[in-house]
């Protein structure tokens, strides 16, 4: 998939005049892809000379990677490097997940990432799909509370939430739908009420979204004013569509782990382990947290990367 390029992209002014911060004061930067079609934004923490660790944000949390997790990182000998994917952030929609793999590859190979470790987050998980084992800038690729073809529409909670995606995916007016449902509950019973409903199955889910007020509160802002309904279906797709290049053993010998947390379901433990052996991926749980598992258990995350490196 990798194109050589004789342009390189142009990327944000970052601490020279970008302006643009976290609730931490973390500058954060945007690439724009060399044709100026398409952008991300992204946080870079960390020693540049440090292993990349490359983490694609999910549809439940489009924000960024706590402090703490960031410091355990560089301890842990790795630079973090956070990407909302368009859609999200101050990007424009592009809700294919070929086309996105596409910009991710054009970022690492533009701003000269080498040797990452991928990690890709819920829905963004399509993305990484058409990665893993192809991009000659990724070493290791981590899909991270991800959905595999098998119907876990039992799992998704409370059941009016079940039934909202359900509505999404059966066309653009289904999704408008749905989306305004979700942005009006926003409004009325408050922003965090949603998430919080949502990711009730974990209580590590639930304690990260108590514990990062600030950074939860702008990532909901966002997607709030943000969230449009191409990439809300995309996203919704991610979760609930079979993935057709989910052949039999296709991942077998791929550098790749599935990544997924102790908190979710019965039922989804039973999904994933049947299709990570059933396309040759190996599996290893994480103590605490679900949809955000690699910030609740850090330290369980980078002793498993460690294993695989």
């Amino acid at each position: 998939m990798a194109v050589k390029r004789e342009n390189r992209p142009t990327l944000s002014q970052g601490t020279a005049g970008s302006g643009l911060t976290d609730a931490h004061g973390r500058t954060v930067h945007r690439y724009v892809s060399p044709d100026g079609t398409n952008s991300l934004d992204y946080m870079d923490e960390g020693d540049p000379k440090a292993r990349p660790l490359v983490v694609l944000n999910s549809v439940e949390y489009p924000g960024w990677a706590p402090p703490r997790f960031s410091r355990l990182a560089a301890e842990r000998g790795f630079r973090t490097i956070v990407v909302l994917r368009p859609g999200f952030g101050r990007s424009a929609t592009l809700p294919d997940p070929l086309k996105q793999a596409r910009l991710v590859e054009a970022f690492l190979e533009d701003t000269g990432i080498e040797g990452a470790v991928l990690v890709a987050m819920g829905t963004a998980n399509p993305v990484a799909f058409r990665l893993a084992g192809v991009c000659p800038h990724v070493r290791l690729t981590a899909f991270v509370n991800c959905a595999f073809n098998y119907d876990h529409t039992a799992d998704f909670r409370p059941e009016w939430f079940a039934r909202a995606l359900e509505q999404a995916l059966q066309s653009p007016a289904g999704a408008r739908l749905s989306l305004m449902g979700l942005k009006s509950s926003w409004g009325i019973f408050g922003k965090t009420w949603v998430h919080e409903n949502i990711l009730q199955k974990s209580p590590g889910d639930v304690a990260f979204l108590r514990e990062n007020p600030a950074l939860v509160d702008g990532a909901i802002v966002d997607l709030i004013a943000r969230l449009d309904v191409q990439t809300f279906m995309m996203e919704v797709s991610a979760s609930m569509k079979e993935e057709a290049m989910l052949q039999d053993a296709c991942f077998d010998g791929v550098p790749a782990i599935v990544v997924t947390g102790r908190e979710t379901t019965s039922l989804w433990q039973r999904g994933v382990e049947a299709e990570a052996a059933r396309l040759g991926l190996p599996l290893a749980y994480l103590p605490s947290g679900d949809a955000l598992c690699i910030y609740q258990s850090p330290v369980e995350f980078f002793d498993l990367l460690e294993r695989y490196l």
